[in-house]
């Protein structure tokens, strides 16, 4: 089953706001411990951190609402209703031509087998009438 999902702008948007909130937040939390940093850079980099957060949020909303109502349909049992249909009918017909296929395969064996059968069915009884013949001109000798 392949989801066929189609997003808007702002689930793009979403996505490059919590990545871009967590880049923001790493490179500041990583200049703020940095030692050879003054105070107002630090000051900087808190306020900075504090504004990730909020972008965090909202790149979550407008990706989770989109990507929610996208997935909606999946989650119907309308949808599985009809792709259990579908597959159903689908396995049931490849069912049914490979049983023909075997049928068929089947015959022609069977047939081969029974001509050989009958063969050597023939054969042996040709060397049993050979052998009883070749008896019986042996004991009308005697």
């Amino acid at each position: 089953m392949k989801l066929k999902l189609n997003y808007s702008v702002k689930f793009y948007w979403g996505a490059i706001l919590i990545i871009a909130s967590f880049v923001f937040g790493l490179i500041t939390k990583f200049l703020f411990f940095y030692p050879t940093t003054n105070q107002n850079t630090r000051l900087s980099m808190v306020v900075i951190y504090i504004i990730t957060w909020p972008m965090l949020f909202l790149g979550v909303y407008w990706m989770g609402k989109d990507y929610a109502e996208s997935l909606q349909k999946y989650m119907r049992y309308r949808y599985y209703h009809k792709y259990v249909k579908v597959r159903t009918k689908k396995a049931y017909h490849a069912t049914k031509e490979r049983t023909r296929k075997i049928r068929t395969k089947t015959k022609e064996r069977t047939t081969k087998i029974r001509a050989q059968a009958k063969e050597r069915s023939n054969t042996f009884k040709a060397k049993t009438k050979v052998r009883t013949d070749q008896i019986k001109n042996r004991l009308k000798r005697k």
